[in-house]
């Protein structure tokens, strides 16, 4: 132990303030956010193990702050983010294509939760049609994102999102939600779980989207922010 505090002095003694930063962004990636352990597990969590998304962080994060305890949510593709969502809303429908994945999700399945296998093409893009509710959220992160997105107008309720993971790998799918379905898109841009590189989650909100945040509180500060309530109090 006094040997671990004894180097630990001398490299920040003897590094220069710039890789000292640069390790500070490091350790905030790796350790408040979590990446590394989902990295080393293969699996999306946060630092506290709890289910997370395979969104961008900075997509997560804006989620986070948002109440979504009375919203019905629809997913084209299941994972995580189904724990997630189970946990957030009233209620989730998730659908997946693939057996193995499907039956390891199942499993965790929560009580607001219902979880629908359809291999076929054509089941796994009706399966959104076989629930009468209109749906709050519904997110494009499964097979055939461009053919979901193409269902989806008549199912979203007039204040609802849409969210598109992979955006920057969809343009037209993109396109499609901004301009055919006249959403408003906002891009997510960032690291996330597991992988070594940036990506886009993006979110598109019905022009009569109101969605209440936390507390009555936004924007939160995110996991590494420097909280300044003084400079909020006097400025």
């Amino acid at each position: 132990m006094v040997i671990k505090k004894i180097i630990s002095k001398c490299i920040s003694v003897l590094l220069p303030v710039s890789i000292k930063k640069q390790l500070v962004n490091f350790r905030i990636l790796a350790i408040r956010y979590g990446q590394f352990k989902t990295i080393r597990q293969w699996e999306c969590v946060d630092i506290t193990n709890a289910k997370i998304p395979w969104y961008t962080y900075p997509a997560i994060e804006y989620l986070d702050n948002i109440d979504f305890s009375n919203k019905i949510v629809f997913e084209y593709g299941s994972g995580n983010s189904s724990c997630y969502w189970a946990k957030k809303a009233r209620s989730v429908f998730s659908v997946e294509h693939n057996k193995d994945w499907y039956e390891k999700i199942k499993k965790d399945v929560a009580i607001n939760q219902k979880i629908y296998f359809c291999e076929n093409e054509n089941e796994y893009l009706d399966a959104i049609n076989k629930i009468p509710e209109k749906f709050d959220v519904i997110i494009i992160d499964g097979i055939y994102r461009e053919k979901c997105a193409q269902i989806v107008q008549e199912h979203l309720s007039d204040s609802g999102i849409v969210i598109l993971d992979n955006a920057d790998w969809y343009k037209e799918t993109s396109s499609f939600l901004r301009e055919k379905l006249d959403l408003l898109e906002i891009d997510f841009h960032g690291f996330g779980p597991i992988n070594n590189y940036t990506w886009t989650t993006s979110i598109f909100f019905t022009r009569n989207a109101r969605f209440r945040p936390l507390n009555n509180s936004q924007p939160h500060y995110s996991k590494a922010a420097v909280e300044n309530s003084h400079y909020e109090k006097f400025n």
